[in-house]
């Protein structure tokens, strides 16, 4: 997906949505949030008039702020609406969020932990699309659900920051899912792993450049199945131990493009599903169905 939206789009936007998370009790702080907002604004209103040397100073920091922005928006988008009382589960979740580092490539290890839970929002705020028969289920055993096709799938997030830690992951996940099937008894359960893999493409700020639109959409496209068709061996092999419910991986990884044709930095993001080497045709429908209801590759 490839944000169409101008600079001044966006952070009307960003303003809404940190308006809404005020509103619904996220305690914002002076932490990145703010900061998001205050170079987003800066550059917006500058950035055709910008010096080299303001460009130069200001434009890496637009980078970061240009990707963090954009899960915040997505949350907000999908909840919006939603009562505020069954909000509860994704109110913890952005408390949590609205911390961490500012810039993405300070982050380590121990750093991790606000990313990580903005992760969990998302895959839930990507779920919640009740008019496509899709429902993020709030108050999920494990990091967040799904309720489709008249089932749920329970999904456990991870996001992962080199190749070597995929398998580790995807292990932790699948064994939280077990346990989440313990006390889930029925067959109208089934687990999914999620995957945000965008550090491995891109651990900084660097910028993915195309002539246009089209071409950008087609280079994403091939790197998700490029990038599926060489991990998914990993989570495979893993799978092959694991409960039959765990039933195949989302994979998802954005990063800031630059569109060249419409000389505009553009948020690009791209999400696949890969099921399960030898789950039922059931089951492989359902994650069809689901990843047309929801735009997923």
């Amino acid at each position: 997906m490839i944000d169409s939206e101008s600079y001044e789009g966006i952070l009307e936007s960003y303003t809404s949505a940190l308006e809404w998370m005020r509103k619904i009790g996220v305690n914002l702080g002076a932490g990145r949030t703010s900061h998001y907002q205050n170079i987003v604004s800066y550059w917006t209103d500058s950035y055709r008039t910008a010096t080299t040397e303001e460009g130069r100073r200001i434009f890496p920091s637009f980078v970061n702020s240009m990707l963090e922005i954009h899960d915040f928006v997505s949350v907000y988008k999908a909840f919006k609406d939603v009562p505020v009382e069954t909000l509860g589960a994704i109110v913890t979740k952005l408390n949590k969020a609205v911390n961490g580092p500012i810039n993405l490539e300070e982050e380590t290890p121990a750093s991790a932990t606000a990313r990580n839970f903005l992760f969990e929002a998302l895959v839930a705020a990507r779920f919640h699309a009740p008019s496509r028969g899709a429902s993020a289920i709030l108050d999920a055993p494990s990091d967040t659900g799904v309720l489709f096709g008249g089932g749920k799938i329970w999904v456990e997030c991870k996001r992962v920051t080199s190749e070597g830690k995929i398998e580790k992951n995807v292990r932790k996940a699948s064994r939280q899912l077990e346990e989440v099937f313990k006390k889930k008894a029925g067959a109208g359960h089934r687990g999914m792993i999620a995957l945000d893999v965008s550090k491995i493409l891109n651990p900084g700020d660097r910028i993915f450049v195309r002539e246009n639109d089209a071409h950008l959409l087609q280079s994403v496209d091939r790197l998700m199945n490029d990038l599926i068709e060489r991990f998914a061996p990993v989570w495979q092999r893993v799978y092959e131990r694991r409960d039959r419910k765990v039933i195949g991986t989302i994979a998802r990884f954005a990063f800031m493009s630059t569109s060249e044709e419409r000389n505009l930095l553009v948020h690009t993001a791209q999400w696949g599903v890969n099921p399960r080497v030898g789950t039922s045709g059931q089951n492989e429908k359902i994650q069809e169905e689901l990843a047309s209801a929801l735009n997923i590759n």
